[in-house]
């Protein structure tokens, strides 16, 4: 798929996830961006870590609002009054608005998860405009650093357990922390000699052959912000409230026309 039309896919994902908190068209969203996930995803890269990610975001969300928002008619639980912030009710409807919130926030993930997890970082710099030549250059360095940390992290701690290292609480999370920001230091000094001694920014920057363009990507980008332009009219015209739990949990409104748009995100992951 050309690097350009991911982008405007992953833009055109994140727009509809955000532009209505309608838990429904959201879970449609996470499952639409799962399929693509799953379809496009390079076979020497793992979506794993991008979901355990989202998981600890999504339940972080949940349990937040569960603790900081007493309201709703049906009560959970009651912690004492005497504990600041968190004492009161805890009630469903502040555990169901915490699930949508948390919807949102994976759904918006996994929209521009393609970004870094299909793109190469050179396919991800060509497909910016050229005067956004430096910040996605940027971006492309900081999207190559995380899983770069991840694989140090991963090697410190093998050698670490070799040497008789062993886990024993957060206490000893140091051991494998300090080594490894000290690697991702050195590494990230090593990337920029590197680009000094090739003369970064001297000269007009050389590209890759651009990729083309092809029917299928024009209609998985048609078919995206087709999507967008039916969730921005349904919002102007006000056929997208907002969604409430409180103070009673409510059945979330469902349009047709609105899970089709959801739908249309789809198009990329069809065989």
């Amino acid at each position: 798929m050309n690097p350009r039309a991911l982008l405007l896919w992953s833009a055109a994902a994140l727009v509809v996830d955000l532009a209505s908190n309608d838990p429904l068209y959201r879970a449609l969203v996470v499952l639409v961006a799962l399929d693509v996930l799953a379809a496009r995803l390079p076979a020497e890269r793992s979506l794993r870590p991008t979901l355990i990610a989202a998981s600890l975001f999504g339940a972080l969300a949940v349990g937040l609002n569960a603790l900081l928002s007493h309201s709703g008619v049906h009560v959970l639980a009651v912690l004492p009054e005497a504990w600041p912030l968190v004492g009161g009710p805890l009630t469903a409807e502040s555990v169901a608005y915490g699930a949508d919130v948390a919807l949102g926030l994976v759904g918006a993930v996994l929209a521009v998860a393609p970004v870094s997890l299909v793109l190469e970082p050179h396919e991800l710099i060509d497909a910016l405009p050229a005067r956004l030549e430096r910040s996605g250059l940027v971006l492309a360095v900081a999207l190559n650093l995380v899983p770069g940390i991840g694989r140090t992290a991963l090697a410190v701690r093998d050698a670490e357990r070799m040497r008789g290292w062993r886990p024993r609480g957060p206490r000893s999370w140091a051991d494998i922390l300090v080594p490894t920001m000290l690697s991702a230091i050195e590494d990230a000094l090593a990337l920029a000699e590197a680009m000094e001694a090739r003369a970064y920014g001297s000269v007009a920057r050389t590209r890759f052959a651009s990729a083309p363009w092809h029917a299928r990507d024009r209609v998985a980008v048609g078919a995206a912000w087709a999507a967008v332009a039916l969730f921005l009219v349904a919002r102007l015209a006000g056929g997208t409230p907002d969604w409430q739990p409180y103070p009673a949990i409510t059945m979330p409104p469902l349009d047709p026309v609105l899970v089709a748009a959801c739908l249309l995100l789809a198009v990329p992951a069809l065989p």
